[in-house]
């Protein structure tokens, strides 16, 4: 099953080179497949001259923010394309408590895609945490509103819909990924979510990325 990788970044060019494009690699993901998206021209300069060019296939100038640049790579992309999205800070991703300990992560991204369509979801995460133990004893997937995390999370592609385009988060990007699984459980009356699988990032980074965007109160 077809599908394509989209990292938004923002002034986190080596950092995304050292972590979300290396561990991609490292899992065998086709560097054709792989996109990273930046906010501006000027970014998109500094960007082409720090990313390993065997790392990925194309660099994209999009929206600065989270949520707008999210949205600009639904529109890029046709109605039903299989999306998956990472930050530009995933370090390593854990498949060897999953069923998937003896396949490959593009061999769990085409599994979760496929297992949204038999049971008509739109959107599929894993679990927000690295910790094993936490993982250790809970279901294979679970349908019911459970929190997707924004950091490596699926969608299957519907760009046009108004209902589950985020509004409330739009302008600083926090808690964005909690909007976007309230609005696609209230759509589909379901989000899968893979709880065996786990990954290693840094949420809040003090230097650019989402963490540019948070308010100090």
């Amino acid at each position: 099953m077809s599908y394509v990788v989209c990292i938004p970044s923002y002034k986190r060019a080596q950092l995304c080179n050292e972590k979300t494009l290396s561990t991609l690699k490292k899992m065998k993901i086709p560097k054709e497949r792989i996109y990273v998206y930046v906010a501006d021209k000027e970014e998109e300069k500094l960007y082409k001259t720090t990313l390993d060019k065997s790392l990925y296939h194309k660099l994209v100038v999009g929206k600065k923010g989270l949520v707008p640049q999210r949205q600009f790579i639904s529109e890029q992309w046709p109605e039903g394309k299989n999306i998956v999205f990472f930050d530009d800070d995933v370090q390593s991703i854990d498949l060897t408590m999953s069923e998937f300990k003896k396949k490959s992560l593009s061999d769990f991204f085409e599994n979760a895609f496929s297992e949204c369509k038999k049971r008509k979801s739109f959107i599929w995460g894993v679990y927000p945490v690295f910790n094993p133990f936490f993982r250790k004893g809970r279901s294979e997937i679970t349908t019911a509103q459970n929190y997707i995390v924004g950091a490596f999370y699926g969608i299957i592609n519907r760009p046009k819909m108004k209902s589950i385009q985020l509004t409330l988060t739009k302008e600083n990007g926090q808690k964005e990924d909690v909007e976007r699984t309230i609005k696609y459980f209230i759509e589909d009356g379901i989000v899968l979510r893979f709880n065996k699988i786990g990954f290693v990032t840094k949420y809040y980074g003090k230097e650019g990325g989402l963490g540019h965007y948070r308010i100090t109160i």
